[in-house]
């Protein structure tokens, strides 16, 4: 049985046994217990004092200079990236302090255009980060954010086909019509505007290009529009939900734990309007596998109501029939959203 008095405001442990011997390893595991209990903010804040003093101080890349915040906590990182400055501020750091330059506690930016051909190279023990895995969706990672060389060069050698210079010219016909269609819009703004001088409407150059790649990617892929230009507007708000998805991405992606907490929280289901099954992208890249099934190799996963096309959606479903058990149906998903 174990006793803790209190004894004239000091802490007193009185162990006995039912022997009637006294334990010391019990008696240490009770007084750490007693402190850690009584004062446990004060030992919180050493540990993460120690932590920091550890990683400025006594860490292997304690040599390479840097910003102070950054040699003890990724929060350097996280500041940068929100500020939309990240890519002048490496500029300044390499101007100051060198070609290498630490930016995080166990991580450096290298300014060195030898040193970027081996660490981008496949097969050279460097490897992609914790980072990709914030970018959903987490359980079937894409080309992008897969970190398995072995995977990664699976899902290349399929979702490579419909990107091949064949198999453009064979959708080139269907990318021409978007053209045709981005420059009817320019010529009837511009018809419509003749003459209006500075009262005249702003055609949104940077707004309809974003439209027009969008609608391409569309015909690449499903063999469809998502009808940006001809609506001439941001349909579903599926850009902006792009654009929100990509600054979360890049900033959560410094300090991925925190996505658990986040947007991997599971509470997240049960909330109206937080599943990303409901942005356009993703609710269009299900329709289409759903449009196609079941996957077989007679239909070869072409469109059943369409033109016959072989779009990245066909050439996707058909690396899966190939290799199902190497290139799954989340992996057709995957790749397939991710193209967006």
């Amino acid at each position: 049985m174990i006793f803790v008095q209190d004894h004239e405001r000091k802490m007193a442990v009185t162990l006995k046994t039912d022997s009637g011997t006294v334990s010391p390893t019990r008696a240490v595991v009770a007084t750490l217990v007693g402190l850690v209990s009584a004062h446990w903010i004060l030992v919180a804040v050493s540990l993460l004092v120690t932590r920091a003093l550890y990683k400025r101080y006594a860490s292997p890349l304690r040599k390479y200079p840097g910003p102070f915040l950054a040699s003890f906590s990724r929060l350097w990182k996280v500041f940068s990236t929100a500020s939309g400055r990240t890519h002048l501020q490496h500029i300044e750091l390499h101007r100051k302090y060198g070609p290498v330059v630490r930016i995080a506690p166990n991580e450096v930016s290298l300014a060195s255009p030898e040193a970027a051909r081996l660490l981008l190279s496949a097969g050279k023990g460097f490897h992609k980060t914790d980072f990709y895995g914030v970018f959903p969706p987490p359980e079937n990672p894409d080309i992008f954010t897969e970190t398995r060389e072995d995977v990664h060069a699976q899902k290349k050698r399929v979702a490579n086909v419909p990107y091949s210079m064949a198999a453009m010219q064979q959708l080139s016909p269907f990318i021409n019509d978007t053209i045709e269609l981005f420059m009817r819009k320019i010529d009837e703004h511009r018809a419509a505007n003749v003459g209006a001088g500075p009262k005249g409407k702003v055609f949104d150059l940077g707004a309809y290009l974003h439209y027009f790649a969008f609608d391409v990617l569309g015909e690449v892929a499903f063999s469809r529009s998502f009808g940006f230009l001809a609506e001439g507007r941001d349909v579903d708000n599926a850009i902006k939900t792009i654009d929100q998805s990509q600054a979360y991405n890049g900033i959560v992606g410094q300090i991925p734990e925190v996505d658990f907490l986040l947007r991997r929280n599971p509470i997240r289901q049960f909330i109206p309007g937080m599943s990303t099954k409901n942005a356009l992208i993703t609710r269009m890249a299900l329709e289409e596998m759903a449009n196609r099934r079941p996957f077989d190799k007679e239909n070869a996963g072409l469109l059943r109501s369409g033109d016959g096309r072989r779009d990245l959606m066909a050439s996707l479903i058909q690396g899966h029939l190939k290799n199902p058990e190497r290139f799954a149906e989340g992996d057709v998903f995957a790749v397939a959203h991710g193209a967006m």
